[in-house]
């Protein structure tokens, strides 16, 4: 119990100091969902049009639409498979990487650790903050992005946007804790926050280039962005959302044990 209320503790200080720029960007986030909605009325026309006429190439680049374009297709290829899996990473990337490695940069990881408060537990209350910071951000996200259906008169079912969402969660929670594992491991806190947005953007071109490329196709299954799939249509990605958690679980782990036996700068 005191083991459970010494992490608390800690993520309860993180979420305090935070709370206003996860308000920022859940509104940011939601506020982009409503406008893609609200402007699903008028651009789906157009678009349907646009991809009827459009060669092949392109087609296969906006993830082989057909048309008529839904709602759902609309937000995943404009907001839940490009915005937000580029942006919201770098919610948990800066956390991650400032845990152990900003703070003893900073010179108060010394004096944080002189606490009775164990490594492991300040690694546990990192990787709790980002989950929970992640869950907050989200489901704001969700909140203020269906609120502008009913106004925009589209059909988009409630549960399809909450699952294209959610299955965002394990996908920023994977590249948070790789910073952590990185923060342990570098003493640099620049270095850990820069190699994993080289690999966020990295999959991200991958994913792109494997649209348009056969040669590069068959390496896309690497690509965290491809293995999303459509979870707003239906098509939830159980597998890498399972494959996901497991990394993130890993590099937790790895991160407890290397801060556990390092020495720390003052």
């Amino acid at each position: 119990m005191d083991g459970l209320r010494q992490v608390w503790t800690v993520v309860a200080h993180e979420l305090r100091g935070r709370w206003r720029s996860l308000l920022v960007w859940g509104v940011a986030l939601g506020g982009l969902g409503a406008l893609y909605v609200a402007l699903y009325p008028t651009m789906s026309g157009f678009l349907n049009d646009y991809v009827k006429n459009a060669p092949e190439s392109m087609r296969q680049y906006l993830g082989g639409l057909q048309g008529p374009i839904s709602i759902e297709q609309w937000l995943e290829m404009e907001l839940t498979t490009s915005i937000i899996p580029i942006a919201l990473p770098f919610l948990v990337i800066l956390t991650g990487s400032r845990t152990v490695a900003g703070r003893e940069e900073r010179k108060t990881l010394d004096l944080l650790l002189s606490n009775p408060l164990p490594r492991r537990h300040l690694v546990w209350g990192a990787a709790l903050t980002m989950a929970l910071s992640l869950a907050a951000v989200l489901g704001l996200t969700w909140v203020l992005t269906y609120i502008a259906v009913p106004a925009a008169g589209a059909h988009l079912s409630a549960a399809h946007l909450a699952e294209g969402l959610v299955a965002l969660w394990p996908f920023c929670l994977f590249f948070g804790t790789l910073a952590l594992l990185l923060s342990a491991l570098i003493r640099r806190g620049v270095f850990a926050t820069v190699i994993s947005a080289v690999i966020l953007v990295l999959m991200y071109i991958l994913n792109g280039l494997s649209q348009v490329s056969r040669s590069i196709e068959p390496v896309r299954v690497v690509s965290l962005f491809y293995q999303l799939r459509h979870p707003l249509s239906g098509d939830f990605p159980w597998t890498a959302v399972l494959v996901m958690l497991a990394c993130a679980a890993v590099f937790l782990g790895g991160a407890m044990a290397a801060f556990a036996r390092r020495d720390v700068y003052t």
